[in-house]
């Protein structure tokens, strides 16, 4: 039976989270930039050879057959005439592009993919032929692997059932690590149909030989009213393929569903903001306390935290989060500890520092702060952790000051408090969050606040 989307957007953004994801786009992810669903691009073709266009055609075998009779060149020239052409933006990509997929798979033949990362200022790795793989970059790119080939190629696209049939001999690299990654990633299949024999086979085989231990995927499609057996096909894709489906109503309510999720991710990972350059015994002493105690905090109910290396402080919360890491027996630290230097001193410094802190800042929930001191290197020359705090308030984040007399963190309670109610969910916390306190109950008060929003 369709999962429901409370279940999918909590298991689907803690795999997210993990960092064990992979997308896979099929043809009705495209059409949101203007390209051609497979029957949009086929029916003239068929129209052609007088044939129909229905839930039950082989775009592979109609392909064939237009091929047999107007040749394959001509074939491959009405797709490029569809399918090479300038790419139009993305609501959907926009929002898959912010989950955060290391790697793309897809049938399509387009550049909408590369085109919207491109756009977004995100470096992307194409591979579409096995030569191809020996370029792979895990760590600094996104890869885009085009099964079927890409519009650059025409010549070894696979567009008719012959290239179908020697897809295995042709594509033994794609093939293989396309079974590897179904193995060791979780994907989420959008505008795909579950037609195609290229992609259930390879879920058959792995199933086949896993058996109730294969990893289990996720696909959001649109709800088929008008077909009796759309129920049967969705439970024989759960059972035999591992694929647990999301229906919406219409093919618009994607996006939406997508940017529920990415809010789910982004819950999950907390900016802690702070710096000082004072030697003074008790700065420094509660600023170890409140680290060992805020990391303990947030990692015990499975929080990621986000940090720039504030002077001091950023060092202490490093260091505590990596010993709870250690201890923990938790190698991959990179998914639990975010860390993006803000630094430089160059003419363009300060534009750049908060260019990369809006960056950062945006693809987290929440925005803790805690001491902070003027830094000539910003653009008016305030505080690092104001700009920080200026930013999370306009990107309407969750804020939780920590007041520390003399510091950035005391004005921006103080006026939080002024203005308690803009911020309701910190009303019945706001005397807690004070240097006052012991570290280990202000780290459970906010651990609290981030529970109850």
């Amino acid at each position: 039976m369709p999962i429901q989307k409370s279940h999918f957007l909590t298991q689907f953004s803690q795999q997210a989270l993990d960092g064990r994801i992979s997308l896979f786009l099929g043809a009705g992810g495209s059409c949101d930039a203007g390209y051609p669903t497979w029957e949009n691009l086929f029916e003239p073709l068929a129209r052609e050879l007088g044939t129909p266009i229905d839930e039950t055609t082989d775009y592979y075998r109609l392909a064939q057959y237009y091929a047999n009779n107007f040749g394959a060149s001509e074939l491959r020239i009405r797709i490029n005439e569809r399918i090479n052409r300038i790419t139009n933006n993305s609501t959907l990509l926009e929002q898959l592009i912010k989950v955060g997929f290391s790697n793309i798979w897809t049938t399509n033949f387009d550049n909408v993919i590369e085109s919207n990362y491109h756009k977004q200022g995100i470096l992307t790795n194409k591979v579409f032929q096995d030569t191809d793989f020996s370029n792979i970059d895990i760590n600094r790119r996104v890869n885009i692997f085009k099964m079927n080939g890409d519009i650059s190629n025409l010549e070894n696209i696979v567009a008719t059932q012959s290239d179908f049939e020697k897809y295995n001999d042709s594509h033994q690299v794609m093939t293989m690590f396309f079974k590897r990654e179904l193995i060791s990633s979780t994907f989420l299949f959008i505008g795909y149909s579950f037609t195609d024999h290229l992609v259930l086979d390879c879920l058959s085989e792995i199933n086949r030989y896993l058996g109730e231990s294969a990893t289990y995927h996720y696909a959001i499609m649109k709800k088929q009213h008008d077909n009796p057996y759309f129920k049967y096909f969705i439970n024989d894709i759960e059972q035999r393929y591992h694929v647990r489906i999301l229906l919406v109503e219409e093919h618009n309510e994607i996006p939406v569903v997508l940017e529920e999720l990415n809010q789910c991710i982004r819950s999950k990972k907390v900016f802690v903001s702070g710096a000082f350059s004072s030697f003074e015994p008790n700065v420094t002493e509660f600023s170890h306390s409140l680290s060992k105690a805020l990391t303990k905090g947030l990692y015990d109910q499975d929080f990621r935290i986000v940090n720039g290396i504030g002077r001091r402080f950023g060092t202490h919360l490093i260091g505590y989060a990596n010993e709870y890491l250690a201890k923990q027996g938790i190698k991959n630290t990179e998914k639990y500890l975010i860390v993006k230097p803000f630094v430089g001193n160059s003419e363009d410094a300060a534009t750049e520092k908060k260019r990369m802190r809006e960056k950062i800042i945006e693809q987290c929930g929440t925005a803790i702060f805690v001491f902070g001191e003027a830094d000539c290197n910003s653009i008016d020359k305030t505080s690092g952790v104001w700009e920080e705090f200026q930013i999370a308030v306009s990107q309407h984040k969750i804020i939780i000051p920590i007041a520390y007399p003399g510091f950035i963190s005391e004005e921006i309670w103080t006026m939080i408090r002024s203005n308690i109610t803009e911020y309701p969910y910190l009303e019945k916390y706001i005397n807690l969050l004070t240097s006052e306190h012991p570290t280990d109950k202000i780290a459970k008060t906010i651990v609290q606040i981030l529970h109850s929003v």
